[in-house]
């Protein structure tokens, strides 16, 4: 697509984004895109409305908007604990019996009503809850927490807390994919490309910076910023976690919160497969290796 219109980019507002949208914040870009920020719902809900043009979306969502395209090589993972994506319990897990889920999540909400069914063999009544960590359990058993309230504010002694990214990795063997840059057909050109992978490059070179500059509801806690960053989330988006999605939208469609298991459309799949070569050679862009082969070493965390 050869055009210079302006496109309309949503991110979501967390800090697990800031290394993706570091560029595009400095004015990376912006004769060609436009940024702005919300909770993931929200986004979800901007980009179905056709708000925006390209968001970085909970991967549940691509099972409701089938027809976007995924941007190779990029997006929100883990590997193992995330620190952000939890579930907060007064009773054991055998004992839950209701669920209050994260008004401002779609995929972790999901996610914790998969490894209810597929791995904790339980099922619970779910339900959004409020905010407030102490409300929800006053009035549910256990509380599905993401984002910074969940990495900044730790639960109180005495309640049991499950790192939900950790779970599905321990079962799977699989990262867990929360969020991806997806955009409507025919919107990402290599222009856009470019300038999405630049962004997270230069994100990662300036996670300390990120880790000092960041607050949070009145937390301020470098060390903890750039432990999270840096040990927790990932930015790549290679073969195995194309895999973990399929299979945690076909776990979601078993459980009926999903229609059907979407087709995973990667923009400019053709372009990028055929200056992967030169990709690799020059070291000045992402291309399809990321999806077919191995990260790049500034994104092993």
């Amino acid at each position: 697509m050869e055009t210079t219109r302006r496109v309309q980019v949503g991110a979501v507002s967390y800090l697990n984004t800031k290394p993706l949208i570091h560029g595009l914040e400095q004015g990376l870009g912006a004769e060609r895109v436009e940024l702005s920020v919300d909770v993931p719902a929200v986004l979800a809900e901007r980009m179905a409305r056709g708000e925006i043009d390209i968001a970085l979306l909970p991967v549940i969502e691509l099972a409701r908007m089938p027809d976007l395209e995924i941007v190779p090589g990029l997006g929100i993972t883990t590997f193992g604990p995330s620190r952000s994506v939890l579930l907060v319990s007064r009773v054991p897990l055998r004992s839950i019996k209701r669920v209050a889920l994260d008004r401002e999540s779609r995929t972790s909400n999901a996610l914790a009503q998969v490894l209810f069914a597929e791995v904790w063999a339980g099922s619970p009544e779910f339900e959004l809850g409020p905010l407030a960590l102490d409300q929800a359990l006053a009035e549910c058993d256990a509380v599905v927490r993401i984002g910074d309230k969940a990495l900044f504010e730790p639960p109180p002694d005495g309640l049991e807390v499950h790192d939900l990214g950790e779970v599905w990795t321990r079962a799977t063997g699989l990262p867990f994919v929360f969020a991806a840059w997806a955009a409507r057909a025919g919107v990402v050109d290599r222009e856009i490309y470019r300038i999405l992978h630049e962004s997270r490059r230069r994100g990662v070179k300036v996670i300390d910076h990120i880790a000092q500059e960041f607050r949070w509801n009145g937390h301020h806690d470098p060390a903890l910023v750039r432990g999270y960053l840096m040990e927790h989330i990932q930015y790549r988006l290679g073969a195995a976690e194309v895999q973990a999605m399929k299979r945690f939208l076909a776990a979601a469609e078993r459980l009926k919160l999903v229609d059907r298991v979407p087709e995973i459309h990667l923009a400019l799949r053709r372009w990028t497969s055929c200056h992967e070569i030169a990709s690799r050679q020059e070291r000045t862009e992402v291309s399809s290796v990321e999806v077919e082969g191995e990260p790049h070493a500034a994104d092993r965390t």
